[in-house]
């Protein structure tokens, strides 16, 4: 049974730790990154190595194969991966679980000029050319949004453009306004209720026109497409049991994967669970046995990591204090060192 997985992100990952069995791994990168750093990184507040893993020791340890290169195709009748790649062009598989990750999911003209944190590379360009910037715009104040725009504060004349009414539209408003106040004793100048309509030399938004020097683009996270797939609003579609075809599970950032209230959240522990599903569900497809289908988390915990503080968010509770700033450092160090070898 020739399992292969695409992509070694979070939920790629997860996936090889949960699953015992030969594995091909097809990815652009050997290196894990632990994305929730990212804010930090662009600040250089931290640096590349502290928060990433290379596992090619851990392949290694679990004899599992790397092929380095990008999937651009799948082909389900034949259940073949195809990549530009000459040497490997075709990739055959018994059964496939995509883990591309995401993109930002909001489009405007002029939107390819901006910066991004969703992969490491993009982090990477961010950090350099913010260093140099003195006015930046940050567009979304979801989680990654509002932690960027506080971190870069430091350095930076920043300002910060919501959509919605409030900053964390999609969390309490308690939390809402809690960070808020942050952010504004940090500095940061913030625009709700702003659209941006496009950008040239000048952001134009619902609000008026906007001078920069570097605009960061945080908005909400769409799955990747990949050619051979059906695609919904928000990602790859998927069943019940997170398959998006025959012998092809989607997890992830790269899922559009339903809930009770709409369509799951894309976040770690998301992909986490997704992953661990997907791992114990092949084993039953391969001995023909059912399942429960895939249930999501309807009210996830979060951490908002702002500067040496931390909120931990799950519904209407906020909590403050040392405790969830050790949490969360203890929950980043740990999932980093469970891919170590």
């Amino acid at each position: 049974m020739k399992v292969v997985v695409v992509g070694s992100g979070t939920a790629g990952a997860e996936f090889l730790r949960h699953y015992k069995g030969e594995v091909t791994v097809v990815s652009p990168t050997k290196y894990l990154f632990c994305q929730a750093l990212f804010p930090s990184y662009v600040a250089g507040k931290i640096e590349e190595d502290e928060l990433k893993v290379d596992l090619q020791p851990f392949f290694e340890h679990r004899g599992i194969i790397f092929r380095k290169c990008k999937v651009e195709f799948v082909k389900q009748k034949c259940k073949t991966l195809f990549s530009k790649v000459k040497t490997v062009r075709g990739i055959g598989y018994d059964i496939c679980i995509i883990a591309i990750g995401g993109t930002n999911g909001v489009y405007v003209e002029g939107v390819e000029k901006t910066l991004s944190i969703n992969d490491f590379e993009s982090a990477k360009i961010a950090r350099k050319r913010i260093e140099k910037a003195k006015d930046v715009v940050v567009v979304g104040s979801g989680m990654s949004g509002v932690e960027v725009a506080y971190e870069i504060s430091d350095f930076c004349n920043v300002t910060l453009i919501e959509a919605e009414k409030r900053v964390l539209p999609n969390m309490c408003e308690k939390a809402s306004k809690y960070v808020k106040k942050l952010l504004e004793n940090a500095g940061v100048d913030i625009l709700t209720s702003c659209k941006v309509e496009k950008i040239s030399d000048t952001i134009m938004t619902s609000c008026g026109e906007i001078e920069f020097d570097e605009v960061l683009w945080c908005t909400g996270i769409v799955g990747k497409r990949l050619a051979g797939l059906k695609y919904g609003k928000y990602g790859i579609l998927v069943n019940s049991s997170l398959k998006a075809g025959e012998n092809i599970f989607v997890i992830g950032d790269a899922a559009e994967v339903k809930s009770k209230n709409g369509i799951a959240t894309k976040t770690a522990l998301e992909a986490e669970r997704q992953a661990k599903f997907v791992a114990k569900a092949i084993k039953k497809d391969i001995k023909n046995l059912e399942y429960k289908p895939f249930s999501t988390i309807e009210n996830p915990f979060s951490i908002i990591t702002l500067g040496n503080r931390a909120i931990l968010v799950r519904g209407n509770t906020v909590i403050s204090g040392d405790i969830v700033h050790k949490l969360k450092n203890y929950v980043v160090r740990r999932f980093l060192k469970n891919f170590e070898v």
